[in-house]
């Protein structure tokens, strides 16, 4: 089967059953409290009849408890019985995998996370991207035939990746002037529908100048393969370091700095890792972080439930945007 083939084929019983299964997993995984036995059954067996529902959903207990992820009753809930994951005795927290374990799940899964029509697609991406790391060679973000359709450089990358080899490039600045550079490619991924590229510019006998940089793929025009200048991606590289927050992408303005309230600080913490400081006040935080696109900062405020406080004109540009979101206009 080509994996990137956009002729659709209908899944056959066998591959309709791991979906399923693998549905249930992920759904019970990622839910925040026990799923009863409607709502399993509402969104993940919507065709199947009472009967044939109660041993289909036997059966996947089965198959996951074999597979490490036991599926156990959690009580009631409105007379109604629920399912949890049972983690002490399941293996859902991280465990090592060695490189051939990483690379059958990643051969297994990928035709599920390219497919449009599975819910779990960008959940199954993410984590993908995850097991690809202990590959030790390029990370890479999966791309449907779509995205890739009609991008050469896009291709060449990937191609140049995997060989270990620089790409010289014709690169249009935001300013949109046109700079040659020598780059060896580390890592792509994708934000907002733009795809990234994550490279240390090089010299011309391949001697890496500096840190990697980001680089947006759309503006590469011009790309040739560098046959002679070899490379290796340093074994602490980690894409998900340059996976910036939508304000941060492009060079520095200034620093900004927000009220979160507390319900929000664990969870925006965790994302933002070390992109910003947190000072306790009162009943909220107040988070310091870079700002690159005030436009971006004041839209990623209004869409967290954070407030700016620092400066004026970031202060003002969020003010705007409540604005327009209130009478409807698109803004900038």
């Amino acid at each position: 089967m080509d994996l990137w083939d956009d002729e659709y084929k209908e899944p056959t019983a066998d591959e309709r059953s791991a979906r399923r299964t693998l549905s249930v997993a992920i759904a019970l995984i990622n839910a925040a409290s026990p799923l009863s036995t409607t709502e399993l059954r509402r969104d993940l067996y919507p065709d199947l009849s009472d009967a044939a529902f109660r041993k289909a959903f036997q059966r996947d207990r089965v198959r996951l408890a074999a597979s490490g992820v036991v599926v156990e009753p959690s009580g009631e809930r409105g007379g109604e019985q629920t399912w949890r994951i049972n983690e002490s005795l399941s293996f859902v927290r991280e465990n090592p995998l060695t490189p051939e374990d990483a690379l059958v799940l990643d051969c297994m899964l990928l035709p599920l996370a390219i497919e449009p029509n599975y819910p779990f697609a960008q959940d199954l991406r993410l984590a993908l991207t995850k097991i690809d790391r202990s590959f030790g060679d390029a990370t890479s973000t999966f791309l449907s035939p779509s995205a890739r359709r009609g991008s050469n450089a896009l291709t060449k990358l990937e191609e140049c990746m995997v060989r270990g080899h620089g790409v010289k490039v014709g690169y249009r600045r935001a300013d949109g002037t046109t700079t040659e550079r020598i780059l060896l490619p580390y890592g792509l991924f994708v934000l907002r529908d733009r795809t990234y590229l994550v490279a240390c510019e090089a010299t011309g006998d391949g001697n890496p100048i500096g840190d990697p940089h980001t680089y947006l793929v759309s503006r590469i025009g011009s790309i040739r393969e560098l046959a002679r200048t070899s490379y290796v991606i340093p074994p602490d590289f980690d894409v998900r370091d340059f996976v910036l927050p939508p304000y941060q992408i492009g060079p520095t303005r200034y620093t900004a700095t927000f009220q979160v309230p507390r319900n929000r600080a664990a969870d925006l913490r965790e994302r933002l890792g070390d992109r910003g400081s947190w000072i306790p006040k009162g009943d909220h935080l107040v988070l310091s972080t870079d700002v690159s696109s005030e436009f971006a900062a004041a839209t990623w405020a209004i869409s967290q439930g954070v407030r700016p406080l620092y400066p004026n004109s970031l202060v003002q540009a969020w003010h705007e945007r409540l604005l327009c979101a209130i009478g409807g206009d698109d803004g900038e």
